[in-house]
């Protein structure tokens, strides 16, 4: 597995990132020509818990490069991730509208993300309202293509 330094930015800006799946970063990192003392510390860590991965953290940060990022510089980065991945795939865009959502809370509810944090309350209104599953999805892909659109560049 490669290592995206701006993806791990991104997860740990937002605390998605679960103590105990730490290790398989360092493991990543050091796959990836990566090393340092508290790389090899936290990928030595067995079922490592909050305050474990805390005490090393900021060292891996170091040996990582790491930069601390904005809540929203970090949830729109996995948004966008998110979108591109959707589009790529086959998968029903419904699927992924709560995570959209809850992206958008855990930044703080920036505008920029407001298009795609707000898909799952128009799908609720949709589908009172009566709107087919077909054209609803259809709605929420031309929204994440609308959003992948106005991000390029």
């Amino acid at each position: 597995m490669s290592l995206d330094i701006k993806l791990i930015e991104a997860q740990l800006a937002l605390e998605l990132i679960a103590s105990e799946d730490m290790p398989r970063i360092a493991w990543d990192a050091l796959e990836a020509g990566f090393d340092g003392p508290a790389i090899r510390r936290l990928a030595a860590l067995e079922h490592p818990t909050y305050f474990e991965v805390a005490d090393v953290l900021p060292r891996v940060r170091q040996e990582l490069g790491l930069s601390h990022i904005a809540s929203d510089e970090a949830a729109e980065l996995i948004a966008k991730q998110l979108v591109q991945k959707i589009l790529d795939s086959a998968d029903n865009p419904m699927k992924f509208v709560r995570d959209f959502e809850h992206l958008w809370q855990l930044a703080g509810y920036p505008a920029k993300l407001a298009a795609l944090g707000t898909l799952y309350d128009d799908v609720s209104i949709a589908q009172t309202d009566g709107v087919s599953e077909s054209k609803i999805r259809d709605w929420v892909a031309s929204v994440l293509s609308d959003y992948v659109r106005s991000h390029e560049g």
